[in-house]
């Protein structure tokens, strides 16, 4: 009797170019994004202008 051939190892899955790609522009807009956050600060709140006129009143 001839020994059962043995199973073949299950070759590696490489990722296509795309995904690759995809993965870069990710890496990408998160490393620009976060530069951006320390140059432009933001101050929270809302700005309201003084009325000119002095009977004018803001509710």
């Amino acid at each position: 009797m001839t020994p059962p051939n043995p199973e073949p190892k299950p070759t590696r899955r490489t990722m296509p170019l795309r995904h690759k790609l995809m993965l870069a522009l990710a890496c990408e807009i998160l490393l620009v994004g976060f530069r951006q956050v320390d140059l432009t600060p933001r101050q929270t709140g809302i700005l309201i202008e003084a009325p000119a006129m002095p009977h004018h009143v803001i509710t």
